[in-house]
């Protein structure tokens, strides 16, 4: 089944108009995605290692988890399916949860911040989609950012500097 996206404009208002996926939104319109972080107890955060068999970026590493809001779907929804599919993992929305939204050149993120403990023993990695996670602190993340071998993330600098921020935020929540 061919999934369906609806558009948005710069300031997150739908706008009415779904495309296939796959297809280019108009200009200064933008499709929805997720992008899940996982932190642990010593705040580092999971990473996986895109399939080399994905079209874009094949072989790097990202987010814990991420995707496109399909038609019809809340980005909170999407976050938890993405999550579920791709590493096997229910994220926790009592120690987290969405941080703050990043426009691309395409689309429309909306960031989420998980402060959970997960096992690497515990992930389900999705075939075609990850094949590999690891824990990497911010200084390792920096460092692989600088060697080019993450997804050239936009906002991965923000997210950094507040992270230390936003795990005191999630953990005073417990």
């Amino acid at each position: 089944m061919e999934e369906m996206l609806d558009l948005f404009d710069a300031q997150g208002n739908p706008t009415g108009v779904t495309i296939r996926r796959g297809e280019d939104a108009p200009q200064g319109m933008y499709w929805a995605v997720v992008d899940v972080w996982i932190v642990n107890a010593k705040g580092e955060l999971l990473l996986q290692q895109r399939d080399t068999v994905k079209p874009n970026w094949p072989g790097y590493w990202c987010e814990s988890a991420g995707g496109a809001v399909v038609s019809g779907e809340e980005p909170d929804t999407a976050a938890i399916r993405e999550t579920q599919e791709e590493i096997g993992v229910t994220p926790d929305f009592t120690c987290g949860g969405k941080v703050f939204e990043y426009l691309s050149d395409h689309a429309l993120h909306h960031v989420y911040l998980f402060c959970q403990e997960v096992s690497l023993d515990q992930l389900t990695l999705q075939p075609g989609e990850v094949i590999a996670a690891q824990y990497a602190d911010v200084q390792t993340v920096r460092r692989m950012r600088q060697e080019g071998t993450m997804v050239p993330i936009g906002y991965l600098t923000q997210l950094l500097q507040t992270l230390p921020i936003l795990i005191s935020m999630y953990r005073k929540a417990d």
